[in-house]
């Protein structure tokens, strides 16, 4: 088995002995411990590579400059972050993981062997899926290349939609107080032939033309409504409202709406049975075709979700400018949920979302003390590894069949 370089920045003492005791358990951890003040001032780390950061218990100001110097020194690594830190440490750490790149493996609230240990092993995964794409393609380039984010550059996305590599997985969003089955999120996957599949943070930001984002949404658009055919040919007409994500671009293609639509019909679904999930990575320009594209959707029956709300173009205004059915939580909160701010801003959207009747789902759910506390604020649906994860058709099946109950909130659009 391959080690995993870690760095512990801890200071306290008796959780750095816990935390080191799980780590030499696990036989793959092989960790630096950042704790007394005086070893704030050596950089870098005696480690040499560094695989994952775990962010414990770090109170200081050095510790800030710290995490910055990490992030802009090394290219890719994973992070772990203890929910009690200090707001300003987890929003430092939150911003500069993203503007960096890095990858955030999850959080934890206790110090529990078990979903420590998880995490661990999560890290390993990471570390390994990028270090073998680092490895195939500096081996096919005739030389060696250290791990970093340069084989994402390499990818060929052509290829891949040719060969019919990008496959959609499934993630069941839940009624968060029954834990019932109420909807499903489609989500790309890369079924690389020789590295397995690949998550979107790998892959993403490669589908950067328009063309590119209709190829994807069309690709996982047909393989989800075939899906949906055969969802409601075995449940006797039944149906999952499943969730497609676009680009907010691609509402001012003067054929979306239209070739959406007939693809609806010709798979056979409802259209009361597809939820658009519009994403803004650049803004939306609301103008004459783009108005057109959603009245035409939303007068047939297809419902828009505003994703990622709280975050980048995605405002409060939106909500006024477009006739949305549901938006979804930004992850972000739900990883803060429990903070004072974001508690407020929370029980806002919950009072706003009510207010307009909109269905309010909160995304990244990884902790039972999150589902708990969003029930508590009023949130009604969710989606995270808490509940399930992304699965392929196959899996999604056997969890429905396992499941009947589930399909008695569907068909209500």
């Amino acid at each position: 088995m391959s080690t995993l370089s870690v760095l512990l920045l801890c200071s306290n003492a008796f959780r750095v002995r816990r935390l080191s005791r799980i780590m030499a358990a696990s036989g793959f951890a092989r960790v630096q411990v950042i704790s007394q003040d005086a070893e704030w001032t050596q950089f870098p780390p005696e480690l040499g590579e560094l695989d994952l950061v775990i962010c414990d218990s770090v109170h200081s100001l050095t510790a800030i400059y710290y995490l910055r110097r990490l992030c802009e020194h090394y290219g890719f690594f994973s992070m772990i972050e203890c929910e009690a830190l200090d707001t300003p440490i987890r929003w430092g750490l939150a911003n500069f993981r993203v503007r960096s790149g890095k990858y955030s493996v999850g959080s934890y609230s206790e110090l529990d062997t078990v979903q420590i240990s998880a995490l661990l092993l999560k890290a390993l995964t990471v570390k390994r899926t990028v270090r073998n794409h680092s490895r195939g393609h500096a081996q096919a380039a005739g030389r060696q290349r250290p791990a970093s984010n340069d084989w994402i550059a390499q990818l060929d996305v052509s290829m891949a939609l040719e060969q019919q590599q990008i496959v959609p997985y499934f993630q069941p969003q839940v009624c968060i107080k029954t834990r019932r089955i109420t909807g499903v999120e489609v989500l790309a996957r890369w079924r690389h032939p020789q590295q397995g599949v690949l998550g979107p943070q790998f892959f993403l930001d490669l589908f950067d033309s328009p063309q590119r984002h209709r190829q994807l949404f069309e690709c996982l658009l047909l393989q989800g409504l075939a899906l949906q055919r055969q969802l409601r040919t075995r449940t006797g007409g039944a149906a999952l409202v499943f969730s497609y994500n676009i680009e907010a671009g691609q509402l001012t293609d003067p054929e979306f709406a239209a070739r959406v639509l007939q693809q609806i019909d010709e798979a056979g679904v409802s259209k009361q049975q597809v939820t658009l999930e519009i994403t803004e990575r650049q803004a939306l320009i609301l103008n004459m075709q783009s108005i057109e594209s959603i009245s035409v959707l939303v007068k047939s029956g297809v419902r828009l979700s505003l994703d990622d709300f709280g975050t980048g173009h995605s405002s409060i205004m939106r909500l006024a400018d477009i006739p949305f059915g549901q938006i979804k939580l930004d992850s972000g909160f739900v990883a803060n949920a429990l903070g004072a701010k974001e508690t407020r801003i929370i029980e806002a959207v919950v009072g706003l979302a009510r207010s307009l009747n909109l269905e309010l789902v909160a995304e990244g759910i990884e902790t039972e003390k999150q589902r708990a506390h969003l029930q508590r604020l009023g949130v009604d649906a969710a989606q995270g590894y808490l509940f399930h994860k992304p699965m392929n058709a196959a899996a999604l099946l056997q969890v429905l069949a396992a499941h009947p109950c589930a399909l008695g909130l569907l068909g209500q659009g």
